[in-house]
């Protein structure tokens, strides 16, 4: 198995609540076709639940979103062993996550660039 750096440009931030991550990112010219949008837990666990997380793209940073791609429902189990929610190919150049549900602890979002299939 290979091992996964994470960037800090490629972080959405971090929530205690449901709502929009605190960050987006301006992709330029870039594609994030093929990545995944990794849910993880950088402070202990995640109860409750079940979430949903949604990637939202627009033309400009402050445009309307219009959603690219949803999860179905993701449970804390599937959290602790690490969730990728697959991006297909957009135009969009300005992308925000946003996580639905209820939950208690600390979760991050983040680009994993690893290319998949």
């Amino acid at each position: 198995m290979a091992a996964f750096l994470y960037d800090q440009l490629n972080s959405f931030g971090k929530l205690t609540a449901a709502g929009d991550f605190p960050n987006t990112i301006d992709l330029g010219e870039a594609s994030i076709e093929r990545m995944t949008v990794d849910l993880k837990m950088p402070k202990g666990a995640v109860t409750g639940g079940p979430l949903t997380a949604t990637v939202k793209g627009s033309d400009s940073e402050g445009g309307a979103y219009s959603t690219i791609v949803q999860s179905g429902q993701i449970t804390a189990a599937q959290l602790g062993e690490g969730y990728g929610l697959p991006v297909p190919k957009t135009g969009y150049r300005f992308i925000k996550a946003e996580v639905a549900g209820t939950f208690t602890g600390t979760v991050e979002a983040l680009i994993n660039s690893y290319i998949g299939k």
